[in-house]
Order: structure tokens, then C-alpha cells, then sequence
């Protein structure tokens, strides 16, 4: 069960209840204090009483409730005045304002959801503490600087302050949620004899996709091919067919009526799309696994899954017909990392060990040590599998979003990353967040709201998603799909 309370700020919590239907905020005194806590700290406050320059006091529309009073005078888009400062709003101004178009005001007094409510108990401030502390390391113990990274930290807190409410443990140590057990630095072969192409080479050799696999691949290079020609081949794969008819029906798409066969599937999602997101699958499920003695596979499949849906959500706010090409990149935008451990354990130990020691990504150190890193694997991994070049270059570039100029989806799912990485869901092996810049946050164009809301809206969409894959952790075989049926 779950309880979302919407708290009369930018800020919103959604507290889960347990099956006892006990949480971990005893009154709505604690909510409201814990709230308080994040607003006015001083990292998010500043000098100015702001955070990223916006004032404190404004609500979205859609957050106002009549008898709330107007700090400023309210100024229609137009330039047209509505409402002077000291106006106590009715539901028929609210809806008035709506209409106008207008999407933000400044209310008196906004964080007084529940005047009267008494002090929080003593517990609050000390979850605020740990969740910034959480955030604080996996940013490298320095409070980020830039807009988009703020921005990212905020939610972060957010997130860790509810997951510890929830007496989550596992997130507090990332690296073990991970890292089963090290493997010897003996383990596999010197730094020196890691190379970008006879990683590729072994491993486009030793994968084994199915037939099915190959038709798709062949029919999405084929401008002629047609969407019943796709659905035909994809509905030969039983199993297959039974995943992608799961993602049809999740809230991935939000459809009303049932998808209950591939060829509505097609028709509702695209031939191409659809194809996409059928190589995708097949290649979760034909991927091997580095040993379980190693590596938490859950926990790897979980940010995997995160990531997808984080680039999903954002892209469906301006680039919809690429959400497939997102996913399926944030679904394989890490498996590089895997061939890195599965090849050279030993190697990737000391790399670890050398990122562990200087406070950096993972990613950063693989780039300093071996000369590539797990992303360009990954893009010429898939490149070498034969999937379209758009979506091998979105992989391999996920950490190089600049390189790219102009690349929308690029910078999605960088964003996406980086917002899984705080979100604490599951983890690739980086115990410190990889940055993204200020140029490719501008490109999400999110406002504080809007993201406040791809944060709800994903946070529902990763329980349903990975929900419906999660039975296929096979003890360090894989991710499969194939197991849920």
C-alpha cells in the first residue's frame, strides 16, 4: 500500500506503508518537519533564501487549495493583472488560473500545510542527516555546484530520507549492494593485455542469440519490411512475445484497453519500436552473467532498469517516438561493465580499488587505466550483435553526452543515469555518481515541478517494470525474461 502525501511546496514525499500499515512518520507533524528540514537547509536555502534561483513560497497550480493567500499580485502570461497581493484564492480562482494558463504563483506562508501540527520527534532530523550524508558520498563528499547536479542532490536527499524511513539497509554501502566479494587481483589477465577489441571479439563469438533474434534484426535494416511481416516473426518466440506484450501493457504506455497480441502491440507501439525493444529483450536474455560468487546480478538489473525508465519518462516529454530506443539503451547501457568483469576480474579489482581511492566514477578510472571505458565496449558490443548504429552510439557515448552535439536522446539518457545513480536504485559498481553538465540538463528543460513529477511517475514504473522481470535473476546466469512465463 501506499500513501502519497503532497506536501504544500516543491517538495513532495511519497510514504510507503508496510503491510502493518505502520510508517516510519508517526503524525503528519513529522512529515511537515522533515519537509521543513529539506526546505530550509542551508545547502538547498543558499544565501538568498533560494535554490537555483527560485524563490521559496511558490506552488504549482495544481497544488493550491482555496483559502491559500497570494504573496505578489498575479499576472496573467499576457501581461494582464488577476489577483492582488492578500487575496485569499477560491476554487473558482484556481480553476481561473488554469485556464489562463497560468502554472506557478507565490502563496504566503506555503509550507504551513498543517498549522498547529506539533514538533516532529526527535528521529527526523537525525534521517535528514543520514540521507544527505548518503548523497554526500556518493557525490564525492563535495555538495555539487551546478544547476542540474543541485537539482539531482535534492531529489536524492529525498529519496534516501524515505528509503531510510522505510529501514531500507542496502543503500547505504553501494559498493556491497554490488560487489559480492572481490576477485584476486591475480584473477584474469594484466591491464596491459585488456583490449576494447579482443573483448568484443570474444565476446560477439561466445553469445548465443536465437533465431528469432536475427529475422528481427534482418527486418528492421529492411525499409520494406511491414508490421504484420514483424509481428509474424516476433510472434514465432513465445517467450519473447509474452515480454513484450507485459511492456505493452505496463505503464510504460498507459493504454486503456488490454494489448493482448503482438500484431495490436505493433500497430499501437510501431513495427520499428516494437523490434527494437524485441532485440533488446533478446539480448538481456542471451547475455551472460559474471559469476554470482562476484557480483550482485539483482542489483545490476535494477539500475538497469532504473536508467531505461528514467529515459523513457524524460523522453516522452519531448521526443515520444524515441522512449524505445531509450529504454532498451538504458536496459543495455552497462554491459560493458559486465564482459569488463566476467574477462578480467583481477584487472577490474585494482581498477575499482584505484576509483575507490581517488573519490571518482568508475568509469573515469576505467578510461585512465585501460584507455577506454565499459560505455565504448558496450556501443561496439552491440554494434558487433548487429543492432542499428543509432542505438549502439547511444550506449557508447552515455557518459560522452558532448561529443555528440545536438543529440537529444544522448543527453537523456545521461541524465537518466545520473538520476538513477541517486536515486539509489540498484547500482553498476560506481560507489560515486558520474556528473552530468549544466548544458545537457538544459536540454531535459524541466522545471523543479516537472521533475518533482518524472520522479513520482518513475519512482511507480520502476516497481511495476523491473515487477514484472525480477523472476528472472537466475543465480548470476542472467537477467531472462523468459523465467516469468
Amino acid at each position: 500500500m501506499s500513501v502519497v502525501m503532497n506536501c504544500s511546496d516543491y517538495l513532495r514525499l511519497e510514504i510507503a506503508l508496510d503491510n502493518d500499515n505502520t510508517t516510519w512518520l508517526k503524525s503528519r507533524g513529522d512529515f511537515l518537519s522533515l519537509h521543513r528540514n529539506i526546505l530550509f537547509s542551508p545547502f538547498f536555502e543558499g544565501d538568498t533564501g533560494s535554490f537555483g534561483g527560485k524563490r521559496m513560497g511558490t506552488l504549482a497550480v495544481t497544488e493550491l487549495k482555496s483559502g491559500m493567500t497570494l504573496s505578489e499580485d498575479l499576472i496573467a502570461p499576457n501581461g494582464r493583472f488577476i489577483l492582488p497581493k492578500g487575496a485569499c484564492l477560491t476554487q473558482k480562482n484556481i480553476m481561473s488560473l488554469k485556464i489562463w494558463g497560468i502554472s506557478e504563483v507565490f502563496v504566503a506562508n506555503s509550507y504551513e500545510l498543517y498549522p498547529g501540527d506539533g514538533e516532529a520527534s526527535s528521529g527526523v532530523p537525525g534521517v535528514m542527516k543520514d540521507a544527505q550524508d548518503i548523497m554526500l558520498r556518493i557525490f564525492g563528499g563535495t555538495p555539487p555546484e551546478s544547476r542540474g547536479m543541485k537539482e539531482i542532490y535534492r531529489v536524492g536527499v529525498i529519496e534516501a530520507a524515505r528509503r531510510l524511513g522505510e529501514e531500507e539497509s542496502s543503500f547505504r554501502e553501494r559498493k556491497e549492494d554490488f560487489f559480492l566479494s572481490a576477485p584476486s587481483c591475480q584473477d584474469g589477465a594484466e591491464i596491459e593485455s585488456v583490449t576494447l577489441e579482443g573483448l568484443v571479439k570474444g565476446e560477439v563469438e561466445l553469445v548465443s542469440f536465437p533465431e528469432t533474434y536475427f529475422r528481427i534484426s534482418e527486418a528492421l535494416q529492411c525499409p520494406k519490411s511491414s508490421i504484420t511481416h514483424i509481428a509474424d516473426l516476433i510472434s514465432k518466440d513465445t517467450a519473447l512475445s509474452a515480454a513484450l506484450l507485459k511492456l505493452a501493457n505496463s505503464a510504460m504506455y498507459g493504454v486503456p484497453a488490454r494489448v493482448d497480441s503482438i500484431s495490436r502491440a505493433a500497430a499501437l507501439i510501431g513495427g520499428n519500436a516494437l523490434s527494437l525493444l524485441a532485440l533488446g529483450v533478446s539480448a538481456v536474455n542471451s547475455f551472460g552473467a559474471v559469476p554470482a560468487k562476484w557480483v550482485n546480478m539483482e542489483a545490476f538489473w535494477k539500475h538497469s532498469v532504473a536508467v531505461a525508465v528514467f529515459g523513457q519518462v524524460l523522453g516522452a516529454r519531448k521526443t515520444p517516438r524515441a522512449i524505445e530506443r531509450i529504454f532498451v539503451g538504458g536496459m543495455l547501457h552497462d554491459v560493458g561493465r559486465l564482459v569488463l568483469l566476467r574477462h578480467a576480474p583481477g584487472v577490474m579489482t585494482k581498477v575499482i580499488a584505484a576509483a575507490e581511492a581517488k573519490r571518482v566514477p568508475l568509469v573515469e578510472m576505467e578510461r585512465e587505466m585501460l584507455g577506454f571505458d565499459h560505455a565504448e565496449l558496450g556501443g561496439s558490443l552491440l554494434e558487433g550483435w548487429g543492432f542499428p548504429r543509432s542505438l549502439s552510439d547511444l550506449v557508447r557515448f552515455h557518459h560522452l553526452p558532448e561529443k555528440q552535439e545536438s543529440s537529444f536522446t544522448l543527453a537523456i539518457l545521461a541524465a537518466a543515469d545520473t538520476l538513477a545513480g541517486a536515486f539509489l536504485s540498484g547500482s553498476s559498481g560506481s560507489t560515486y555518481l558520474s556528473h552530468i553538465s549544466d548544458g545537457v540538463w538544459d536540454m531535459m528543460d524541466l522545471s523543479r515541478e516537472a521533475l518533482d513529477m518524472v520522479v513520482r511517475q518513475t519512482r511507480r514504473q520502476i516497481f511495476e517494470i523491473y515487477g514484472l522481470f525480477k523472476g528472472g535473476v537466475n543465480g548470476g546466469r542472467g537477467f531472462s525474461f523468459g523465467d516469468l512465463f
